[in-house]
């Protein structure tokens, strides 16, 4: 009688913290889906989630020179052992080990558990390793990209006034990015659709100005 309550219960367990990961999982996808939605022809700005036509966007911040931190789904490197990955991941494999033990084998129910918090930790850790990996290569590739803004031609979408700041789109390595801008002439507001040119990177701020347009040669 006592085992049959402690599997029972450890059944709730697992089943909850199964469906709980399960569910985070299903809801990362669909938010992540969602964040990257295109529409055709039009050029939308919604502050954290920038959706623009014609390939992926990246949203720059830049702390300091030669850094970039990625708003939707780059965090910072410096990744958690307790990060929301890992921990789904523990959360998940627990509680399908647990759910397969209890269920499907002959094993003891405290030996259950004790299988499925080392799959669960195992697993963590793996996850932990491999997005850490990622994320330092991603971060590492955003260097390169910051130390190539300079020269870069862009287009304002957020209109930048005289003094303040807005924000302006360009295309680096074939991916559409937005940064946050202010105009290298002391004074002068830059319009929206202007077309810029980026002259320098400023503590955590692109200095831009109008592009100067050729005359046409006769």
């Amino acid at each position: 009688m006592w085992e049959w309550s402690i599997t029972e219960t450890l059944n709730c367990i697992y089943f909850s913290m199964f469906a709980l990961g399960v569910g985070y999982a299903l809801i990362t996808a669909i938010m992540g889906k969602l964040a990257s939605f295109d529409l055709p022809g039009m050029d939308i700005d919604i502050p954290g989630v920038d959706l623009h036509p014609g390939g992926p966007d990246i949203h720059l911040e830049l702390p300091f020179a030669h850094e970039i931190a990625h708003d939707i789904d780059h965090p910072d490197v410096g990744l958690s052992p307790l990060s929301p990955i890992t921990l789904a991941t523990f959360v998940t494999v627990f509680g399908g080990s647990g759910v397969l033990l209890n269920n499907f084998t002959a094993v003891s129910p405290l030996l259950s558990l004790l299988i499925s918090t080392v799959n669960g930790l195992a697993v963590a850790g793996v996850m932990f390793l491999l997005y850490a990996r990622l994320l330092a290569g991603l971060q590492a590739s955003s260097e390169v990209e910051v130390g190539e803004l300079v020269g870069k031609v862009g287009e304002v979408i957020a209109p930048i006034p005289a003094g303040k700041v807005g924000e302006i789109a360009l295309v680096v390595r074939g991916s559409r990015m937005t940064a946050t801008a202010r105009s290298a002439e002391e004074g002068r507001a830059i319009a929206r659709g202007a077309v810029v040119v980026v002259t320098q990177v400023v503590g955590n701020v692109v200095e831009v100005k109008p592009r100067e347009v050729q005359p046409e040669s006769h």
